[in-house]
């Protein structure tokens, strides 16, 4: 799904007319940044974005700057099917005195998204979702309190339904008597 996608979607629940991702306005920017917003808000909170690569260790150090991603939490370093102690810093990680190709497991956030960005989301969660979130943000800021109250609602109550966990129950057994 693409954040352009996102956003003309966004455009129709707010009733925009005349609204294109393809040309500048002050319209696609500020849906832009309420897009951005709503996104960092599910994914800080809800969703940690998660990936594991393989990552190049030198001298016990791998720096943050070699990872795909921007790294905001590291959770596991594997070198050779074994866990490695790792030791986090503000610009690397090190691994003890561990040399060469180490796979790490660590969350990540992609910062601000563009129009023609892929938004990295579970399967369950679509564009919809997402628009209403983004309707939700624009109205708050142009100052439409129960405009932006609803569809928080409607927001809050679809990412609590997507992202729940259902506990597993069991019937005990029963006899008749």
């Amino acid at each position: 799904m693409k954040l352009s996608d996102i956003l003309t979607r966004a455009a129709a629940i707010i009733g925009l007319e005349g609204f294109s991702v393809t040309e500048e306005s002050s319209a696609l920017t500020k849906l832009c940044d309420c897009a951005n917003t709503i996104y960092s808000e599910l994914v800080l909170e809800h969703i940690p974005l998660k990936n594991k690569e393989a990552v190049e260790f030198s001298g016990g150090k791998a720096l943050y700057s070699d990872f795909t991603y921007r790294v905001r939490e590291i959770l596991c370093v594997r070198a050779y099917g074994a866990k490695i102690p790792f030791v986090m810093y503000p610009t690397y990680v090190e691994a003890g005195d561990f040399s060469g190709t180490g796979e790490v497991e660590y969350l990540f956030h992609l910062g601000t998204l563009a129009p023609d960005d892929d938004v990295i989301l579970p399967p369950q969660f679509t564009e919809y979702v997402m628009a209403i979130g983004v309707a939700s943000e624009y109205y708050y800021r142009l100052g439409y309190i129960e405009e932006a109250e609803f569809y928080k609602a409607r927001f809050d109550n679809a990412v609590g339904n997507l992202t729940r966990r259902l506990k597993s129950f069991r019937l005990p057994p029963r006899r008749f008597v």
